[in-house]
This record gives structure tokens, sequence and C-alpha cells, in this order.
């Protein structure tokens, strides 16, 4: 074996240009697993700081949403013992739920919300205070838009009741961070909140630390067998964006193995070429008595000198590149890196498994210089074209055929998602059976097409690249790698990217907010600002006019579908709903937002007749039909007494109108979740109830080049409102993350993209100079026949060329309907082609060939005619 492995070594000593271009390739693989592999570590470690800072580090609440039910002494006990449960702090709820039995006497009053001033509790999002500190004693944290609409400061006073208990007065001890979504909870310390209520020793739910968020399922499960009735809160937003990045990662893991891939294909290539150019002394030496193995042997030393070699290069080069790269990843990714975090076992593991792989790598050709017959391998002349068996274009041919029938027939009829995978493996076993008869008549089809290019010689660079076949097999191989890859994960990124896109658009398809902020029973916006903010160009608004609370008075609870959360009030002994009842501009609305009309119509001049509009909930929940009338009354015109309402006097009941229901819309846009809103002109409401102010207008900004202008704008508006509490909302963080998230993926896939077309150039490079030069004699012999030295370039051009356009071209096919087979099981229903992608890989992987083959041709072209004929 010592001998051998000398042997190896001087053989690759011997052909030092092909041996370093091969280490450099290979090298670049082992770099992209080391660095990626860094930074991923990096950026997760990077990420986790962020979430932890924007959600609070903490896992999970579980707990109750009623206020009959409190986890118990020994259940609390029972979750402290759990093995993953680091530390937990209780909050009480103490008017939570519908069991709530002061429910009606709290109607209008904030979530009151306990919680004690420890290290956990201080990580929820309730407790990130703008000003203050969290409540003590009679204190109380008040939301932003409490403060801004009341005027409140530190140290103001409030007074809340607490049934069964008198009211108390607070003072305020902190005011939340400005969010959209926290303007109705109030925070109270818990002990003094558990005897202002008289649930003392109660908890309500209990927030909870993980030793690893990783064992969040576990801990899930192990709290539901302690009480099935758990309601656990597993921070889903804080898990999405963990999986945001988490996401990123079988992404890049997916593209090392591809780019590793890469690299043990031209390692083949590499040393098939070692192979044919030492046939006659690999044949000297079984004809001295080498055994078939030991040949093996020497070829697969050569692989593990060039594997360590690259390993050790792609090591000490990966850890570097990881720190050079931190500003660009940071750019690309929007998460701010300040240390590079290396974990040196994953490290470890990735080099073992690149150097296994490229090993591996070595065992085909090291098996076909085994079995080299020696008389034959020492007479013969050079001829690496492949002699292909018929049975394997059959094979190849015939699977194509089957997949591509099976993808259609579950397209037309079948639809099930198993069919197209099992389509896509099929296609992909054609390849692999079937590349080289696939790539020849590639290359032939193409050597046709140039003809008139070449002329005569078109014909001559087909068949010298069907010649050299074998060698080119793995180059295009790699080239195929790419195209796929970037023909695949492209197209499905920027369809999920833009799926994703239009979902958050129907979400929010009018991204700013701005919100009067006022109370129930004070004026909201005037229209005139709701004009100056229309008449801004660039701007396209909907008016929210402010709703009137009301109570129905022909209710039919029968009507009620089962198990619907309905509150009911008793109006005058007789059972009714309170809802909201609003204006609402639909034309205005339509040019904007989706609404879709289920029965009847939303026809301005009906609504202003007396005319309503339900959603489809509302309807199945309430029972009002198309044409039903709803009899109403304000809740100004009924009080309170003893537990019940009832009119304020005899006139009340003169204050009774009738809305007669003219549509059914799906769902309300400006409403998230079940609506039972009553909906009717804003002109109707002007005329009866004088309610013609705005509670919000909601805009989007059409043309992102007059953004910040438009926003100085508006905040000028703003400012120049006479009441200090309207709040401006920004709800396009959404589509910001997306981008970033689309941003990170395709900046990634097309780094291994074109690391993988490097690797193609590197082998075709290295393929190509050891094939020119065998041929030496032969364009030796085309020149000296008159053929001028531009003619000799371009037929070595056009051999690479076609190489590489022919593996580009069978990516383009094989990948466009992978891509196909992949969306119609994601359930896409039209089929798409990627011509774009397409282009761009058609006119790139010609060039790709042509700049890989030009330096080898411009030697060859350099060499002395006479020397190489004489040489014969």
């Amino acid at each position: 074996m010592k001998m051998i492995f000398s042997l190896a070594k001087n053989f690759l000593i011997s052909r030092k240009s092909r041996t370093i271009l091969s280490i450099i390739g290979i090298s670049i693989g082992f770099i992209l697993l080391i660095s990626s592999n860094i930074l991923m570590s990096t950026l997760e470690k990077s990420n986790e700081d962020i979430i932890k800072e924007k959600y609070g580090d903490y896992d999970i609440i579980a707990g109750y949403q009623t206020s009959s039910s409190f986890i118990a002494g020994n259940e609390l006990a029972k979750i402290n013992k759990l093995e993953n449960v680091q530390t937990t702090t209780p909050f009480l709820y103490p008017y939570i739920g519908n069991d709530n039995p002061y429910k009606k006497e709290l109607e209008l009053q904030p979530m009151y919300v306990g919680l004690k001033d420890d290290s956990l509790s201080r990580e929820h999002q309730f407790t990130k205070l703008s000003k203050g500190d969290l409540p003590g004693e009679a204190e109380v944290v008040i939301p932003y838009s409490w403060a801004k609409a009341k005027n409140l400061k530190i140290g103001s006073k409030l007074t809340f009741p607490f049934p069964p208990n008198k009211e108390k007065t607070v003072l305020v001890s902190g005011i939340m961070k400005k969010n959209e979504h926290l303007h109705s909870v109030v925070l109270f310390q818990y002990d003094w909140l558990a005897n202002a209520t008289s649930q003392n020793g109660q908890i309500t739910t209990l927030m909870i630390k993980l030793n690893d968020p990783k064992m969040k399922g576990e801990v899930i499960n192990q709290l539901k067998e302690i009480d099935p009735k758990f309601y656990i809160d597993r921070q889903i937003k804080m898990d999405k964006e963990r999986e945001q990045l988490g996401g990123l990662k079988p992404i890049v893991q997916g593209l090392n193995v591809a780019i590793l891939i890469g690299s043990a294909l031209l390692l083949i290539s590499t040393l098939q070429m070692s192979v044919q150019e030492r046939k006659k002394e690999l044949a000297t030496l079984r004809l001295l008595g080498a055994k078939k193995t030991q040949i093996a042997w020497l070829v697969i030393f050569e692989s593990v000198m060039i594997a360590f070699a690259s390993a050790i290069i792609g090591l000490f080069i990966g850890i570097g590149s990881s720190f050079v790269l931190k500003s660009l990843v940071t750019n690309i990714s929007g998460i701010v890196i300040e240390d590079i975090y290396i974990e040196w076992q994953p490290i470890l593991y990735s080099v073992l498994l690149g150097i296994s792989m490229t090993i591996a790598a070595s065992i085909i050709p090291a098996i076909l210089a085994g079995k080299l017959p020696p008389i034959q391998a020492y007479r013969q002349s050079i001829d690496t074209e492949p002699k292909t068996r018929l049975i394997l274009p059959i094979i190849s041919v015939f699977l194509i055929l089957v997949s591509i029938v099976l993808t259609f027939l579950n397209y037309i009829k079948i639809h099930d998602i198993k069919i197209y995978i099992l389509s896509a493996a099929i296609l992909i076993l054609s390849l692999l059976t079937g590349i080289s008869f696939l790539l020849k008549c590639a290359v032939k089809i193409l050597s046709f097409t140039i003809r008139p290019l070449l002329k005569q010689y078109s014909l001559l660079a087909g068949r010298n690249a069907i010649r050299q076949l074998r060698r080119s097999i793995q180059i295009a191989g790699v080239i195929m790698l790419g195209v796929i890859i970037s023909i695949v994960g492209i197209s499905v990124l920027t369809i999920v990217r833009d799926t994703t896109e239009e979902s958050i658009l129907n979400q929010y398809p009018l991204s700013h907010v701005i919100d009067s902020n006022s109370e129930y029973d004070e004026p909201g916006l005037p229209l005139s600002f709701y004009q100056q903010i229309e008449d801004i160009p660039g701007v396209k608004s909907v008016p929210v006019y402010k709703d009137l609370l009301v109570f129905t008075q022909n209710f039919d609870e029968s009507n009620i579908q089962k198990n619907a959360k309905l509150m009911v009030y008793n109006v005058n002994n007789k059972k009714e709903v309170m809802t909201g009842l609003q204006g609402v501009d639909f034309q205005k609305m339509k040019g904007s937002l989706p609404i879709k009309v289920v029965d009847g119509s939303i026809d301005t001049q009906h609504l202003n007749q007396g005319g309503a509009v339900i959603t489809e909930y509302g309807s199945k929940v309430l029972g009002y039909k198309l044409g039903d009338v709803i009899e109403l009354i304000s809740d100004t015109e009924v009080t309170f007494k003893e537990s019940k309402l009832e009119y304020k006097n005899e006139n009340s009941k003169k204050q009774i109108f009738p809305l007669k229901v003219v549509g059914i819309i799906k769902d309300y846009p400006m409403e998230e979740g079940p609506d039972i809103g009553i909906y009717t002109s804003p002109a109707f409401m002007d005329k009866h109830f004088k309610a013609n102010t705005l509670s919000e207008i909601h805009y989007k900004i059409k043309d992102k080049n007059f953004e910040s202008d438009i926003e100085n704008q508006v905040d000028t508006l703003i400012g120049n409102q006479t009441s200090s509490k309207v709040i401006l909302y920004n709800r396009q963080i959404e589509l910001e993350t997306l981008s970033t998230q689309f941003n990170q993926r395709v900046a990634i896939l097309l780094s291994c993209v074109i690391l993988i077309c490097l690797l193609a150039m590197i082998g075709l490079m290295n393929g190509m100079a050891s094939s020119l030069r065998e041929r030496s004699k032969e364009f030796a012999t085309i020149r000296a026949l008159g053929s001028k030295t531009g003619n000799i370039i371009r037929l070595a051009l056009a051999e690479g060329a076609i190489i590489t356009l022919g593996g580009g071209i069978l990516g383009i096919l094989f990948g466009s309907v992978l891509l196909n087979q992949l969306l119609l099981s994601l359930d896409s229903e039209s089929i798409n082609f990627p011509w774009r992608i397409a282009l761009i890989c058609f006119i790139s992987t010609p060039i790709m060939g042509i700049i890989a083959t030009l330096v080898p041709a411009m030697y060859l072209s350099k060499q002395n005619i006479l020397k190489e004929l004489s040489d014969s």
C-alpha cells in the first residue's frame, strides 16, 4: 500500500495544473460548507437574541380563559417540577371569559391583568413600557393610546370598579409602548389585584420559560396530561420568526449537498481524465503484475490526497470568509451580527461528510481503471466515447414518458399529491439512467444547428464532443444541476413570495392606519381631515366612521346557532343582542378592499332609505335573512337597573328604528374574525344620529418613490389636528419581513448556483486542456492542411459551448417539468414555464463553455505545428 500511495502522489505531481484546478474546485465546496455552517450558527444566535428582545425570553403561557377556573397548588408544583421547565410566574385575570358574573358591569372596562414584578414577567409584551415602572400596590400601568387620549401622565389618578368590592382609585405608574393591539389592557400588582377582587392565592395563567425551546412540544404534552382543559399559548409568532430562519437552514444544507455533489462530479471527471491519460502507464503496471484492486486503490489514494488537501484549504478559507462576509450577511438577512459564533462539532461533521463524499466519488473511476484490459489499453489509441448500452436509453425514454403521462393524467383527472411526487422521482431516475444518451442527442442536435456558423467544422466539433463524452457527462451533469436548482429554486421562491405577499395584502390591503383614538362617546376625526388625506397625490384611502352601540328589539333567540358564543342582554324582560351600527361608504371601499356580496346588494341608494348590510356570519348567528327588518335602539335610550336594561323614559320607545336587510356580505374588511355588526350608509347615520365623524382612516401609498414625502405630509396634517390623541400605525412590517426573507433565500440560492457553475467551468477547463492536449496532433494536421489559427480556436470554443449548452438545455427541460410537478403537488392551479430564467440559462451556459475553453484553445493555437507532426 505504501508503494501505491507513493505512486499516486507522483501521478498527481506529474499533472500539477490539473491537480491544482481539481483541488481549487473541490475546495470551493468545502469553503461553502464551512462558511455556511458558521454563518448559519451565527445567524441563529443573533436571531434568537432579536426574538427574545422583541417577544420576550419565555416560551409558553398555560392556564384558563375563564374566571371560574384556576391553576391549583398541586398543578403548579407539578409544572415547576417538569424536567424542561426552568422557571414560571403567575398571572391573574379576574374578569376573563363569558362565564364572568360581572361581565355586563365591566363591559366598557379594559382587561384587568395582575402580575408580579420579577425577571420573567418583565419579558411579556405587556411589560414593555415607554415610561415609568411596573405597578406596585394601588398602582396601574395603562396603554399608550389611553395616555394620549386622556392626557394621562405618571402619577395621574384613575378610578376602576372591582366587583364584588367597591371602586378603588389608583395611580398611573407606567405607560406601555405604542402598540395597535394593546389598547384595552391595564396592569395591576398581582397580590393587590387578588385582594381587591377577593381572589387571593388564585392563578389564571402561568408564564413558563423552558431550558430548551426545542422541547416546547414535549412540555405542552406534559401540561395537557396535568389538565387537558388547559388553554396553551405556545407563542406562535415567536416560533414563526424562528422558523423563518430555521426554514433557511434546510435550504442552505440542501444547497451545500448540491455543491458537494458538483465537487464529487468534478473529482470523477478529473480522475477519469487521469485514467485516460495514463492508460499506458496503468497497462504497464498490470503487465508487470499489478492486480486490479491495486490499480483501483491507486485511483482512490489520489482522491484521498485531493480530498484532504481540499478540506484543509476549505477549512481555513471558510473560517476566514465567515468574518469577511459578516457585513454582507447582515445586509442580506437584516439581522445584525456582532460576533461570529463557531460551533466546532458541526464543522467537524461537515468536513468528514465532505471528505467521505469526495472519496466515495472516486469509486467509479477506480473500478473502471481496475477493469482496463492491459494489452488493449497499451495498444489502443485514445477513444473516450462511452459505449452506451441500448437498454439504458430505452429505459430512460420510457421513464420520461411515464412521468409526463402520470403528471398529465393526475392534473386532468386524479388530483393526488403523491402521484406528482412519484412522477418527479421517476423523472429524476430517467435522467440518471439516460444522461449519456440524452447528452449525446443534445450534442448532435446542436452540432447540426450551429453548422451555418462553423460550416464544415460544426460536425467536427460535435464529433469531438461526443468522443470526449465520458469526460463531458460529469461537466454537463454539474451544469444541469445548476440550471435545475436555478429554475426550481428561484421559481418556487418567487411564487411563495408572491402568494404570501398577496395574502398579506388581502389581510392589510391598506397598510397605514390613522386612529382617532377617541372615546366611544367622543367625536372622531372630521371629514375635512379625511379629505385632506385623500387629496394627497399618490394616496388611496378609505374612511371608517364611528359606530353606534345598539340593542336589537326583535331578536328571536330560537334562531341562535348552536354553540354560538353570543352575549344576550335582558332588555325590558326580553333577551336581545348588543351590536354596533356603522355607516360605511361601500363605493369608496370597493375600490381598495375585497368585498364579496353573498346575497342582495350594497347599493348606496337603498342604504340611504333605511337599508342595512350584515355579514354572512352575522346572518347565520343572529338568524336575520335578506329582506328581514331589524329593529334597533341606541344604548343612550336604555339604562341599567338591577342587572337588567330598561327604557330611560316613555319617549325612548319612539326611538326604536327599523332597518331592512338589503345585502349580505362574506366579511366586513375592517373587522378581523367573527362579526355581527350592522352596516348602513354614512348619510343615514348623519341624518338620524348626527354620527358623521371618523374612527379611523386606512390608506396606502401607491408610489413607493414618494413614500417619505407622503409620510411627512400625513405627519404634518396629524400635527395640525386640535386633538393630540391621533395615532398613526404602519402595517408594512410584515411585507418588509417577507421581502427580507425572499432576498435571503435568493441571494443564497444564486451564490450556490454561481459556485456550481464555477465548478463546472473549472472541470471543463481541466477536461478541455487534457482533451486538446491529447488531440494536438489532430489539430496540427488540420493547420498543416491550410486551416487558419482562428478556425482552430473557434473549433475548440464550439466544442466547449456545445457541451455546456447541451447540459443547459437538458437542465431547462427537466427543471421545468420538475418545477411544475412540485408546484402541482403544492396545489398550483396552472402550468408554469419559467421562460425568463430559462432564457438566462440558455444564453449563459454556452458563454460559460466558451470562457472555460478559451485558455486551453489559445494555448493549443500557439503550438509548433512541425514539432507536433514530427513527434507522430
